[in-house]
This record gives C-alpha cells, sequence and structure tokens, in this order.
C-alpha cells in the first residue's frame, strides 16, 4: 500500500513536470514538428469530417487505426486544435509512467529505485519530446507496457483469478497496439519466449493469445493491402536486407552500451561479450547503411532512409565516409556487445522479468528488421526498451548509473532544444 502511494505521487509529480515542459517551452506556439505533418491529417480528417470508413480506415498514413482514433476523439474533446493532440500525448506518457511503476514495483524495487525509474522514463531517448508532440510511440508504448503489466498479473501467485485477468489485460492490450503498429510483434514474442522458458509448455495460453491477437489484425492487412496504406507501401513493407538491423544494433549504444563496461568489469568470462562485439561490428562492415538523406520523400519509388541519434552524430563526428562507417561499426560492436552483457548480468545476478524481457524484445526488435524495407530510426527502439529504465537502476553499480543517466541527460537536453524550445 504505501508503495502504492509512492507510484501515484510519483505520477502526478512526472505529470507537472510534462505540463511545465508544455507550457514553459515553444512547443505550444510551434507549428507541426518532426512527422505532425504527416500523423494528424487523419486525425483532423476524422475530427472535421466526422467518423465514416474513409477517414477511420481508408486514410492514409503508416499506423493503424488505434492510434488516430483514441487522439482524435480525445482531441475534439479537448477541442480539437495541434495543441489539444499534443495534450493526448502528455496524458498517454504519464499513464505509460504509471503502468511502469506497477510493473517496478512487482521488480520489487525500493521507493528510492521508484524515483530513479520515473526519471529514466524521462530520459530514455525520444521519450520527453514524444511527450510532447503528436508521434505514434507514446500511446503504442502505453499499450505496450500494459500488455506486459497482464503478463506480470497473470504470471504471478495470486491465484486463479488473477491469472485469468492477466490473461485477459494482455490480450486486449496485445490486440490494440498490433492495430497501432506492428512493432509490438517483438514485445510479444519475448512474452511467449520467456514464458516457455518459465514454465515449458504450460505457457500455451500465451501463445494461443498471441496468435489470436496477430489473426486479428489480418482484416487490417488485407484491406490496406500491406503493413501500412497503400500510399506508404514504396516506403514500409517485407523484404530482407541487413541493413536495418545493423543500424538498430549501432543505435542500442545509448541504452545498452553502459552493460558492456559493467559486464566486462564483473564477469569472469569475457569471450561473449568479445564474440558479441565482433558480430556487431562485422555485421555493420558487411551491411553499411547509407546516411545520405534526400530533401523531399518519394513515394512511388521504393527508398530508404537511417535517421536519428546515431547517424546525427556519425555525420557531425566526420565528413568522411569511411570514418562514418568506422563509428556505425564500433557503435554496433558495442551496442551488441551491452545487450549481451545485460543478459549475462541477469543471469549471474538473480531472476528479472523486466531484464529478461527487455533483452528478448530488443534482440527480437533488431532481428525483425531483417525481413523489413524502408526508413529505419532510432527512434524505434523506444517501442521494445520502455522496461529498461528498471533494468539500468536494478544491473549498474552507482557510478555507472550516474554516468548512464548523464549521458541521457545530454541526449533529452539536445532533443529538448531541437524540438520544443
Amino acid at each position: 500500500m504505501h508503495k502504492l502511494k509512492v507510484v501515484i505521487l510519483l505520477t502526478f509529480a512526472f505529470g507537472a513536470v510534462l505540463l511545465g515542459l508544455r507550457f514553459g517551452s515553444s512547443i505550444l506556439e510551434k507549428d507541426v514538428v518532426f512527422d505532425e505533418q504527416y500523423i494528424t491529417v487523419p486525425m483532423f480528417n476524422l475530427i472535421k469530417q466526422g467518423w465514416s470508413v474513409e477517414t477511420s480506415i481508408d486514410y492514409e498514413e503508416t499506423k493503424g487505426p488505434s492510434l488516430i482514433w483514441p487522439y482524435a476523439f480525445l482531441g475534439k474533446m479537448f477541442g480539437g486544435t495541434l495543441n489539444d493532440l499534443r495534450l493526448v500525448s502528455v496524458f498517454a506518457s504519464i499513464a505509460s509512467l504509471f503502468v511502469l511503476l506497477l510493473i517496478a514495483v512487482r521488480e520489487h524495487c525500493s521507493t528510492k529505485y521508484l524515483v530513479l525509474v520515473a526519471l529514466g522514463w524521462l530520459l530514455l531517448p525520444y521519450s520527453i519530446v514524444f511527450s510532447e508532440i503528436v508521434m505514434g510511440e507514446i500511446s503504442f508504448v502505453f499499450f505496450s507496457l500494459a500488455a506486459v503489466y497482464g503478463y506480470y498479473v497473470g504470471t504471478s501467485q495470486s491465484g486463479q483469478e488473477s491469472k485469468w485477468l492477466g490473461m485477459l489485460c494482455y490480450g486486449i492490450a496485445l490486440c490494440v497496439a498490433l492495430h497501432s503498429r506492428i512493432h509490438v510483434v517483438a514485445v510479444a514474442g519475448a512474452i511467449c519466449l520467456h514464458s516457455f522458458s518459465k514454465e515449458g509448455f504450460r505457457s500455451c495460453p500465451w501463445w494461443c493469445i498471441t496468435l489470436v491477437a496477430g489473426l486479428l489484425r489480418i482484416p487490417l492487412w488485407m484491406r490496406w493491402g500491406g503493413l501500412v496504406s497503400p500510399e506508404y507501401q514504396s516506403l514500409h513493407g517485407l523484404g530482407f536486407r541487413l541493413q536495418g538491423t545493423a543500424y538498430l544494433l549501432a543505435a542500442l549504444l545509448p541504452l545498452t552500451g553502459i552493460f558492456a563496461i559493467e559486464a566486462w568489469r564483473t564477469l569472469q568470462q569475457k569471450a561473449g561479450l568479445i564474440l558479441a562485439f565482433g558480430f556487431g561490428f562485422v555485421l555493420m562492415v558487411i551491411a553499411q547503411p547509407d546516411l545520405f538523406i534526400p530533401d523531399v520523400i518519394d513515394y512511388d519509388v521504393p527508398n530508404e532512409r537511417f535517421q536519428g541519434i546515431l547517424a546525427t552524430a556519425a555525420l557531425l563526428c566526420s565528413s568522411h565516409e569511411f570514418t562514418q562507417h568506422l563509428i556505425l561499426a564500433l557503435c554496433a560492436g558495442l551496442g551488441c556487445s551491452g545487450l549481451f552483457g545485460l543478459w549475462k548480468l541477469t543471469i549471474t545476478e538473480g531472476e528479472s522479468f523486466a531484464c529478461e524481457l527487455t533483452v528478448l524484445a530488443l534482440a527480437l526488435g533488431c532481428g525483425l528488421y531483417l525481413f523489413t524495407r524502408g526508413f529505419v530510426f532510432d527512434r524505434f527502439l523506444l517501442t521494445w526498451a520502455f522496461l529498461m529504465p528498471i533494468a539500468w537502476v536494478k544491473r549498474l553499480p552507482p557510478f555507472l548509473f550516474i554516468l548512464q543517466f548523464v549521458l541521457l541527460a545530454v541526449i533529452a537536453v539536445r532533443l529538448v532544444s531541437v524540438w520544443l524550445l
């Protein structure tokens, strides 16, 4: 009961921080930023033209109805302007933090650690910016967190009723998340694999629920004729390539690189870390993504873009292509070894569902991009790394924890200054 009060207080406190940033920054005076020029079109069509098959399903966007509909419905209730839509993101972030803290309580985090987890949520790359603007990640993460929390409840020892309630929560949240964006496949896969590792064939209900949720996405796939609406299918689709996975492994560095240091410092066997580094490095050498960004998007021709914190850093460090490729390869090696390090630390230091699910979701998510073509952005990692604040708290010593949060704070300040100020 005491921790629940702490969770509620922290949720209100950090909600005040987000609202303070909303009114203290320049975001309320800004026109569309980031991808708002695209994502808000179907939302405003619903608000202004009303609900119909054309406006609610046959719109043109890469995100599914479970993103567009809540924003349009709540945004209209708040007033129907761009800033009202942005307010929906603020509340989605607050709700996400609340669920994350509930998960942290189930991970037996102390009151001090709950505060740090809440701070870690704000400092996750892109989290604080996307909490203030209209983007797909924040509401999607809320439903993913709800699915994960359902898994926690369903696997607790509280009785049969809790198990069924957890499974129901997982199934509904997963279905909704799938109708927002396909990235939740990695989260669902992580839960199924984790359940199988703990319960063997008794994990069958989780697999069945996941299968049913996946089947429910098929009607939208058939209507759109692909993963996304027709206009965007040249930019996002299925197809084998190495560059997407290689880039995401490198983009892991700000999230997982710190675990490579801790694992190297504490583990006696370091061969796995070296092999993981070599795998990421070689993969990036073999599959170098092209960081060149055309001025306009050609919707008729399949094309690729690799953009975000990592690409920006590589381009700022050097204008020479060889140096950029070397930076990317080193980052891919460190990001991959950090992910492996987190896994080894979790195995060594004791059970943690959050750490285990994070490793599995990130590994599956990066692997997912072996079979997709189109754009790849660093921010995609947020859709799988939302439990990372718990992992930082549970697996890092104080000096590395401080180092990690300083790095994240620098990134957050930079992103806020670019998009909100």
